[in-house]
This record gives C-alpha cells, sequence and structure tokens, in this order.
C-alpha cells in the first residue's frame, strides 16, 4: 500500500450512497432509518421548505427536495425515485434523492476537505475517490445543522407542538 496522504485517513465502515443529480453523498448507514417511495410523498400541508410530508411509525414527517448543490427546491424533480428518511434524534426528516445504494464495508481513503473549502455553513466534511469521481462525505447532525434542514426541523417541532 502506498504512502498516506496528509489529511487522508482509511477506514472500514457500511455506508449508504445517495445520488442527487451529480453529487454523491455518502452517509453512515446508521443514520437512515429507512428508504421510502418518492410515490408516498404527501404534497398537501407542506411547510416550507419542504415540499411535502410522509407518513413513518405511524407519523407524518416533513420532506426535504435538495440539487446537486444541496440548495433546497420548492418542488420535486422526476429524478427523485427515493426518500431517506433520517433520524433527528426528535423524529425524522425525508430527504429526496435520485438513487440510494448500501456499500457494505467500504473501505477507502477519506481526504478533509482543502482549508479553502471549510466553511461554517457546508455539511460536507471530506471526500472520497469513488468510480469516476469524488464522493462527499457527511452525517446527519452537519447535515441537520445546514440550511433548509435546520428551518424544515424547527418548522415541524413548531407545528408539532401548537
Amino acid at each position: 500500500m502506498g504512502a498516506m496522504m496528509p489529511g487522508m485517513r482509511t477506514e472500514v465502515r457500511n455506508r449508504l450512497l445517495l445520488r442527487i443529480d451529480d453529487m454523491q453523498l455518502m452517509l453512515p448507514q446508521g443514520d437512515i432509518c429507512a428508504v421510502e417511495s418518492v410515490a408516498d410523498i404527501q404534497s398537501q400541508d407542506a411547510v416550507a421548505p419542504a415540499v411535502g410530508r410522509i407518513a413513518y411509525l405511524g407519523q407524518c414527517w416533513p420532506v426535504l427536495s435538495l440539487n446537486g448543490e444541496l440548495q433546497t427546491l420548492g418542488s420535486i424533480p422526476s429524478a427523485r425515485r427515493a426518500c431517506v428518511m433520517l433520524a433527528t434524534g426528535e423524529g425524522f426528516l425525508g430527504l429526496l434523492c435520485d438513487d440510494v445504494r448500501v456499500l457494505n464495508q467500504q473501505s477507502g481513503a477519506d481526504y478533509a476537505l482543502p482549508v479553502a473549502m471549510r466553511t461554517a455553513n457546508t455539511p460536507i466534511q471530506a471526500v472520497m475517490p469513488f468510480e469516476n469521481g469524488l464522493a462527499c462525505i457527511s452525517d446527519t447532525r452537519y447535515l441537520l445543522q445546514y440550511a433548509g434542514f435546520a428551518q424544515l426541523t424547527s418548522a415541524h417541532q413548531e407545528i408539532q407542538h401548537a
């Protein structure tokens, strides 16, 4: 095996690969509770920036639609086929994606983001060479602190307690 580059770490763990447009986003498998169909989303009574709600474990939870730059969308693109259910600590949040794959015991090198790319408002913690490009690595904790996620979870909690 070659020499380790600065900022590189190698670990073995299960991840799920979410494809959203041209972005590949890897999350720890334990962060995703279920994968539901986009066909099950109810768009009525959605609280922005959610595009709808989905029933999961006896309640309805908000669903967020993002583009490949992790910006919130006001609609559901036709390419979105799956809704992954993320545990928020106080409930669940649906995240739409084009495709979901389980990467069992994925072994590879994670590279820390270059200093110039590290901003307070990015949920991306590292990158990893994957297939013919790079995959962005994050987890639910970082995603929940990011833009539309934070707004959506706050709005949902207010509605539930009203």
